[in-house]
């Protein structure tokens, strides 16, 4: 009661607001972006060379709905910056619409970086370009629909203050640490012990930051304590439920669907591009991607990439998935159609990557038909697991289970999962429903690992749960902020232990305690 009478939870909701920007402890604004319009998405680079281009000054409003184009600048990052802090482009260039639009290519210095969009603003420079000199930066994309599932006319993006950023890593740190507590603190029952506890800590934590404007060192001097506080008091909240949930990242990417072949040739390499880059920041980080064609595409548009993705698949990180060529309907399919796709999809992950390589689970997330033959395709084919979640977004004849051996026409049986991670309130105007329609692109959260156990329908015999994390339908993938929760969540107490690993790492768990 006494947390409700002074509102801890809103006030520490609005501390984090004012907290968070202060990531950034260093900024370095660049010039403006000069902007190239292409004639579609397979235009090459080159076609945005020379002196011309339109500046587009931070504040400004530019492009518009299916717009393909090239930005052009330069930036140095300033010799004074703390060499030992991590340094990063912020590039707002603008939301609008549905999915991770504006989405970009970014390359530095002419070499594929990674991608950047409404939710990867934040692109990590190698310590190559800790140099004093300029480095040219392009980035090559697509404004997107700026609508509802169409695109809108009316519709422009709004550039925000492009800038060097130097990252206060203890900052960072803190705020991972305090949304997730305060999440969880909100989303916990009143009467569970560790909710009063979490706000405790909060609270705690919070009184140790100096606060007085303008922030400066006074505030980073008081982090360490904060953070230290905020630490000791989540040991003290009490233990995590005693149920894992494993944590695939994930980025699903419709071949066709609103957008044009060519727009799904870039969306793979800038998707391909973000997971190589959060690898290298996050140890923990594994990726788990379906669908050989999008990889072919990246194998032929960026070879330097696929060099890329291949080591990681080598090293057991990159998870390759789903056997077959696309994520195929299999109910206007014809037989042949379904074994051809196993077929071609597993030959190339085995040419590719060797023949141990690819993950045996038949990975349909986003497929609306079921045909009854597909168990005996899925094991004849030399897979054993099979993954989905549309059977579970039944309302009229909703199944009674999340994990169960489904049974083809044969009597051929395969071990099935649907995903209980529910969607997340992306938008504040959504209140947290823990119970609703599944997602396999979560947002990896206090909500997404709290809710994966409370939609789960048999608890008295299942233990441990999947979430496939990250934007997608559209690509995108994991974030910067979802691995930070990741790490918070291991050992959370009132929510379920989360680690982060492979869908297969789940099914062989499942089937050892089926």
């Amino acid at each position: 009661m006494e947390h409700e009478r002074r509102g801890t939870a809103r006030a520490i909701g609005h501390a984090l607001k004012w907290v968070a920007p202060l990531v950034y402890r260093r900024r370095a604004e660049i010039e403006p972006l000069r902007l190239w319009l292409l004639d579609g998405p397979l235009a090459g680079i080159e076609e945005a060379d020379g002196d011309g281009g339109v500046p587009v000054p931070a504040g400004s409003y530019w492009g518009g709905p299916n717009v393909d184009f090239v930005l052009r600048g330069a930036f140095v990052v300033p010799p004074d910056f703390d060499p030992a802090a991590p340094v990063a482009l912020h590039l707002p260039l603008g939301e609008a619409g549905d999915f991770s639009h504006p989405e970009a290519l970014a390359l530095v210095d002419g070499v594929a970086w990674a991608g950047v969009d409404r939710h990867h603003q934040e692109l990590p420079l190698p310590d190559a370009v800790r140099d004093g000199r300029p480095h040219a930066l392009t980035l090559h994309g697509w404004t997107g629909l700026l609508g509802h599932h169409s695109a809108d006319p009316a519709r422009r993006l709004f550039m925000g203050r492009c800038a060097v950023v130097q990252i206060d890593r203890p900052t960072r740190q803190f705020v991972a640490l305090a949304r997730t507590a305060l999440q969880a603190a909100e989303l916990l029952d009143a009467q569970h012990p560790a909710r009063d506890r979490l706000l405790n800590a909060l609270d705690a934590a919070f009184g140790r930051l100096d606060s007085r404007e303008p922030f400066g060192d006074a505030f980073y001097a008081g982090v360490p304590a904060a953070l230290a506080a905020l630490q000791e008091g989540l040991r003290a909240a009490g233990p995590p439920l005693d149920v894992d949930l494993i944590a695939a990242g994930h980025a699903h990417i419709d071949v066709a669907w609103l957008w044009t072949l060519g727009h799904t040739r870039g969306k793979a390499a800038r998707t391909f591009a973000t997971a190589l880059r959060l690898m290298e920041q996050f140890p923990a980080f594994h990726f788990t991607q379906s669908q050989p064609q999008l990889y072919d595409f990246v194998r032929r548009d960026r070879p330097e990439l696929f060099a890329q993705i291949a080591a990681r698949v080598a090293e057991g990180r990159w998870e390759p998935i789903g056997g077959m060529w696309v994520e195929a309907d299999c109910n206007i399919s014809g037989p042949e159609s379904l074994v051809r796709q196993l077929l071609l999809g597993r030959a190339f992950f085995r040419d590719q990557f060797g023949a141990a390589a690819e993950s045996p689970v038949l990975w349909l997330p986003d497929v609306f038909g079921y045909a009854w033959n597909l168990p005996q395709l899925i094991r004849g084919a030399g897979l054993e697991y099979f993954f989905t979640i549309k059977i579970g977004w039944n309302s009229t004849n909703p199944m009674p289970y999340d994990s169960f051996w489904w049974q083809g026409l044969d009597g051929t049986r395969v071990l099935t999962h649907f995903s209980t991670t529910p969607e997340a309130p992306w938008h504040e105007r959504q209140p947290p429903n823990l119970l609703a329609t599944a997602t396999y692109n979560a947002n990896l959260s206090a909500f997404a690992a709290l809710g994966s156990w409370a939609r789960l329908k048999h608890k008295a015999t299942q233990r441990t749960m999947l979430m496939s994390y990250g934007y997608g339908d559209g690509g995108g993938g994991p974030t910067r902020e979802m691995n930070e929760n990741a790490a918070v969540l291991g050992d959370f107490p009132g929510l379920p232990r989360v680690t982060q690993g492979r869908v297969i790492d789940f099914f062989r768990r499942l089937e050892a305690e089926s």
